[in-house]
């Protein structure tokens, strides 16, 4: 048998069923969507100096067909910002810069997983306050708004699914506001 002849018959073949695995792929793969993610962070000065933080977002499972299930959370800021937050504050380095548990329960032990359906949000979200060393001047308070100010422009939130895949979205708040309308 020639050569030519064997490839102008198995090319095609070759060709169809690799098409057909693409197909296969592209329409039965997961897709899960971070929506809404809001997030806020603010300096209180009431009996107590302390910083405030908290955030909130969606997970929208969109597309697949497997049971889907998250298993841990996490946020993370920049880790600049956050260095420069812990000279006032007594925060966890291991907060910036390294993902940051979400405290609501999830990723400590089997069964504390949260299922997604498809087509309907899960919602998670936490809060977290951290006291200051010391009382802060007024120069330092300024400061210290102006961080938290770029904090909460831009973070990354994690998830890991029950698979053992972990995803990360990188979350633009300002862009996101600005599409909403908002600003």
């Amino acid at each position: 048998m020639d050569w030519i002849l064997f490839w102008q018959i198995v090319g095609p073949i070759i060709g169809a069923i690799g098409s057909g695995f693409l197909i296969h792929y592209l329409t039965h793969r997961e897709k899960v969507e971070v929506k809404h993610a809001n997030m806020l962070a603010k300096l209180k000065m009431d009996k107590d100096t302390h910083i405030h933080i908290e955030y909130s977002f969606a997970l929208f499972y969109t597309k697949g067909t497997r049971d889907q299930y998250i298993g841990q959370i996490w946020v993370e800021f920049d880790k600049h910002l956050w260095k420069k937050l812990k000279r006032y504050f007594n925060i966890p380095l291991i907060f910036g810069g390294v993902p940051m548990p979400m405290s609501d329960g999830l990723g400590h032990g089997p069964g504390d997983e949260r299922k997604l359906e498809l087509g309907k949000p899960q919602w998670f979200g936490s809060t977290w306050s951290f006291p200051a060393w010391r009382t802060l001047t007024e120069g330092e308070s300024k400061n210290v708004d102006d961080l938290l100010h770029k904090l909460w422009h831009r973070y990354k939130i994690g998830w890991k699914d029950t698979y053992g895949k972990t995803h990360w979205k990188t979350i633009h708040q300002l862009k996101e506001i600005e599409k909403r309308g908002i600003l």
